[in-house]
């Protein structure tokens, strides 16, 4: 009897351990959780690298119009077909980021960025797929121009490297970043002839002259000039332009004053009954900035800028803010009027003035830029 009971127990916990053993294994086994970690080098989408094709190993750029960053596709690693898109980064030669491009449709892009002049840049590009990235290409490099141009009514000559691409009357050049070109006398000047422009802004940098350059001379001394360039060779001609342009510093008052002349097509203050048409003028011979001494190295900074309708001179010292002369004392009022765009024919600008032999004489020109606006 006892025998028979141990035989029921041991069926019985046999039947018990095969159904235990039955309800384990039609369980669903659960998954180990395994942390995400992205990788090292932030590589997530599984492509090649583009490969830099244009700039690349420091070609010089031949003008300041931005270069067309160009690589060659990426390659999925897999083979298949994946739709990719592009970004690019421009850095300076340190590596600092100057711009990022944004998702590009293809492997090619044109920076908005300025460029300065002679400078190392650097750029490299990747793929880009649904957020993931792909890797970077390797840096490749350009370098911006060293020399100048003219181009239209676009100029640019920094006139540091013994050359300009204006013609040079007289003077002479002193090389490096703080040289130029320097006046001799008051009938050497650098001319620029470009497109005709009815709305540019024009920048120099300007040493070497303090107050009152010309009263030794008895001459009202002229920076910059501008005007009908078959008037330019003749005195008389040039005065009753009506394109003439010129700004002087006085030689009267306190060595600090300035005056404008600007006509617009005309050569009297009322031509055809509007009074924007024909002779502005301000003047005045106190008060204006103090140009110290020609020894001092102060850097003055000139933007002459016009529109369609109106005019404005501007003037900073040593990388400060400009500021505003003309419109302003003298009371010019700054505006050509809407039908009376200066728009000279012949159009040429010139650092002094030669028609008058007027120029200033040792100031030191650096840095001279036209951009059409």
């Amino acid at each position: 009897m006892q025998q028979r009971k141990l035989s029921v127990i041991g069926v019985a916990v046999l039947m018990a351990a095969t159904v235990a053993c039955q309800k384990s294994n039609s369980l669903t086994p659960i998954a180990p959780t395994v942390p995400t970690v992205a990788p090292a080098d932030g590589v997530t989408f599984k492509v090649s690298a583009p490969s830099p094709q244009s700039p690349v190993n420091d070609t010089r750029l031949a003008t300041f119009t931005n270069p067309t960053l160009t690589a060659g596709a990426a390659t999925p690693n897999n083979g298949g077909g994946v739709a990719m898109q592009y970004r690019f980064q421009l850095m300076s030669d340190a590596g600092a980021l100057i711009q990022d491009s944004g998702l590009r449709p293809t492997p090619s892009w044109v920076p908005t960025a300025t460029m300065d002049f002679d400078k190392r840049y650097t750029w490299q590009v990747r793929a880009e797929a649904d957020g993931a990235v792909g890797p970077w290409s390797s840096r490749a490099s350009f370098l911006s121009p060293n020399g100048g141009f003219i181009r239209g009514s676009d100029v640019f000559d920094p006139l540091t490297n013994a050359r300009t691409v204006g013609r040079r009357n007289g003077g002479h050049f002193i090389t490096g970043a703080n040289g130029g070109w320097q006046a001799d006398s008051m009938s050497d000047a650098l001319d620029y002839d470009i497109a005709t422009c009815a709305s540019c802004k024009v920048e120099f940098d300007a040493t070497n002259f303090g107050n009152g350059e010309g009263v030794s001379a008895q001459t009202d001394v002229k920076w910059f000039s501008m005007g009908d360039a078959s008037t330019f060779g003749d005195f008389q001609a040039f005065r009753n332009s009506p394109w003439k342009m010129h700004i002087e510093q006085r030689s009267d008052g306190d060595g600090s004053g300035m005056q404008l002349i600007w006509r617009n097509g005309a050569t009297d203050d009322d031509s055809g009954g509007d009074p924007e048409y024909g002779d502005h003028r301000g003047k005045f011979l106190f008060g204006g900035p103090d140009w110290g001494h020609s020894f001092d190295n102060s850097v003055w900074h000139f933007v002459i800028e016009w529109t369609r309708t109106s005019y404005r001179i501007s003037i900073g010292k040593n990388g400060g803010a400009p500021r505003t002369w003309f419109p302003g004392p003298g009371g010019d009022s700054g505006l050509f009027g809407g039908n009376h765009p200066y728009a000279p024919p012949n159009h040429r600008i010139e650092l002094g003035c030669t028609p008058r032999t007027e120029s200033m004489v040792g100031v030191i020109y650096r840095n001279f830029k036209v951009t059409a606006q």
